[in-house]
């Protein structure tokens, strides 16, 4: 089973067309496209973490960072798949395009793969290397599991999909965090400065 993971993320690496045809059609490999974005997150949170935080840092300091490398590529793997979904099937499709929220998180969340080269970041010149062409090969990943997901025959329209999805989730994003930064104000006003004794 494992072995069977690995060889599909290892095709995932090299943007193996069919793998993500595979992927779509699949609906029993959604927890695999978890389970990639969860391990490219591990990785990249102990990559990151490295260099910033002392190494005599308690464990649950190093397990709280990864912890929320961890839920926040979920959250945005999620929120991608659903915003590139609404962008593919309402705003810009093909006459052949059919697809749902499920098929774009197994093929984005396979996409995700090339985050594993992470590992070797932090090697002398090769990790400089690393860190500038895993973003760009996840990217390239990306359109083409969109692509594919969206039974698209234009890698153009494919892009533009993205483009329009990022703007809208960055757009919500800012929402969100206006709105809870709102709410935590009034929160916060209302608790009092001082609490006065009885009777004083």
């Amino acid at each position: 089973m494992i072995s069977i993971f690995l060889n599909r993320v290892f095709r995932a690496i090299k943007i193996d067309i069919d793998l993500y045809e595979e992927v779509e059609a699949d609906k029993s490999l959604t927890r695999q496209a978890l389970l990639t974005v969860a391990l490219v997150a591990i990785i990249e949170g102990i990559i990151t973490l490295w260099a910033p935080l002392p190494t005599h840092q308690p464990l649950f300091v190093w397990l709280s960072h990864i912890s929320q490398s961890i839920l926040g590529s979920v959250t945005r793997w999620v929120m991608w798949a659903f915003f590139i979904a609404f962008v593919g099937t309402r705003i810009l499709p093909e006459p052949e395009t059919e697809s749902n929220t499920g098929e774009l998180l197994r093929t984005l969340g396979f996409a995700y793969a090339p985050g594993v080269l992470y590992v070797f970041a932090s090697l002398p010149i090769i990790g400089s290397i690393v860190q500038l062409l895993v973003p760009l090969w996840q990217l390239a990943a990306m359109v083409v599991a969109v692509r594919q997901a969206l039974d698209f025959s234009s890698t153009t329209r494919a892009i533009g999909v993205c483009v329009v999805a990022f703007f809208l989730m960055v757009l919500t994003l800012i929402l969100f965090i206006m709105f809870t930064s709102f709410f935590i104000a009034i929160a916060s006003n209302a608790i009092p400065m001082e609490t006065p004794l009885i009777g004083t």
